[in-house]
């Protein structure tokens, strides 16, 4: 049986990244022996989306699963591939994590979907099922029918990066990681296969188990892959030698995730915070910032500029949410309005605080003033940082 899986954008998402969830179905699918697509209506080639939906229907799929995050996008997509055999619209449009109830609600709509076949419903049923068994039990995700070398995932040296899971959430709400030696392998298959040597962990924060967190830097650390990573961290459960640690095992970046209003409010906090960010610069790793907001909060303002002067390369603010409670219209606007100022405002706190890093807190904020008025003229400019892609802003509404 031909089968094709497309993925369309995610409406939240400032950079497309691989559809991790299709790619297991994939793998799933490949090993029940049928022949299977992944087309990403995310990526951007030259040509209009009607020509790369006539791609599928060339492709002549027995099944065709349109995957979104909004089933009333993924009908409209479905009801234009009608003609290419049973075409099921669902739920599947998470692209870098497996959250626990992803399964369970594309089984749900599957099952209100006019029937297709018994065979074909029992087939997808399956793959769902797949789906909610833990990672170490699932086949490596399809990569390979991906076109790693076109998602916007370069380091700033630019090599190619690619995420991989290194654990989920179950439906309890515990952390459950992968097994490091299984993690390793796939890491082995990514470099030998694929020829990528730039990996970023998704799934889960890597400090959620420090015991694990060891175990995987040791068997990493044994198979002499040269592959270089990055994760998400909790500053809060870091120490210098653990840094040290992760910066041998092929450390070459690390993500701080953390509450703005938490930082804000507690001293103790905030200097944690710095500590960890000027070690792991000490070591030569990048350093981003991953910040919650809270739109209830009246001084966005003051919980940006602290942010600012930290010296993360990369900031990306967020404001979370109930995964399983879709937000509406008059909802996400707002939240983009909100995410809109923090980025104004952060720009303008970044410039600030690039002067005052070098001439100190009076002269750094008056030479900053001074040159914002033009007085000081193209050359304050030329020294004033600029807005760097690497400094990317970029509004989601939480993890899931």
């Amino acid at each position: 049986m031909k089968i094709a899986l497309v993925a369309l954008p995610h409406p939240d998402e400032s950079r497309t990244t691989p559809p991790l969830p299709l790619c297991y179905l994939a793998a799933f699918f490949e090993q029940q022996r049928h022949i299977v697509r992944v087309y990403d209506l995310a990526l951007r080639p030259s040509g209009l989306q009607a020509d790369r939906l006539e791609t599928i229907r060339t492709f002549r799929p027995h099944v065709t699963i349109v995957a979104a995050t909004d089933a009333a996008e993924a009908s409209i997509v479905a009801d234009q591939l009608r003609t290419a055999g049973s075409v099921l619209p669902l739920t599947l449009g998470v692209r870098n994590h497996l959250p626990p109830w992803l399964a369970s609600h594309a089984l749900a709509e599957l099952q209100r979907l006019p029937c297709p076949g018994s065979d074909v419903k029992h087939l997808v049923a399956c793959g769902l099922l797949a789906l909610d068994e833990p990672l170490d039990n699932l086949p490596f995700p399809a990569r390979h029918l991906l076109p790693l070398e076109q998602y916007p995932m370069a380091t700033p040296e630019g090599e190619l990066r690619t995420p991989i899971l290194i654990g989920r959430m179950s439906r309890d709400g515990v952390a459950v990681f992968r097994q490091p030696a299984l993690l390793g392998t796939e890491l082995r298959s990514i470099v030998q296969e694929h020829g990528v040597r730039h990996v970023i962990l998704e799934g889960l924060a890597l400090t959620d188990d420090r015991d694990w967190l060891y175990a995987f830097l040791s068997q990493i650390s044994r198979m002499h892959l040269g592959i270089k990573w990055e994760g998400r961290v909790s500053h809060t459960r870091l120490t210098h030698s653990l840094i040290a640690a992760m910066y041998r095992a092929g450390c070459e970046a690390l993500t701080f995730e953390f509450d703005a209003l938490s930082v804000l409010d507690a001293k103790h906090e905030r200097d944690t915070l710095s500590d960890a960010v000027r070690r792991a610069r000490e070591l030569g790793m990048r350093v981003n910032g991953h910040i919650a907001l809270d739109p209830r909060y009246p001084s966005i303002p003051a919980v940006v500029d602290m942010s600012a002067t930290f010296g993360l390369d990369e900031v990306r603010f967020f404001v979370p949410k109930d995964a399983e409670t879709p937000i509406n219209a008059e909802g996400s606007a707002e939240v983009a309005t909100l995410i809109a100022r923090a980025r104004e405002h952060y720009q303008i706190s970044r410039s600030r605080q690039y002067f005052i890093d070098r001439f100190g807190v009076r002269l750094g904020t008056m030479i900053w003033h001074v040159g914002r008025t033009g007085l000081l003229g193209r050359h304050w400019k030329h020294q004033a940082p600029h807005d760097e892609p690497a400094s990317e802003i970029a509004l989601e509404h939480g993890r899931g």
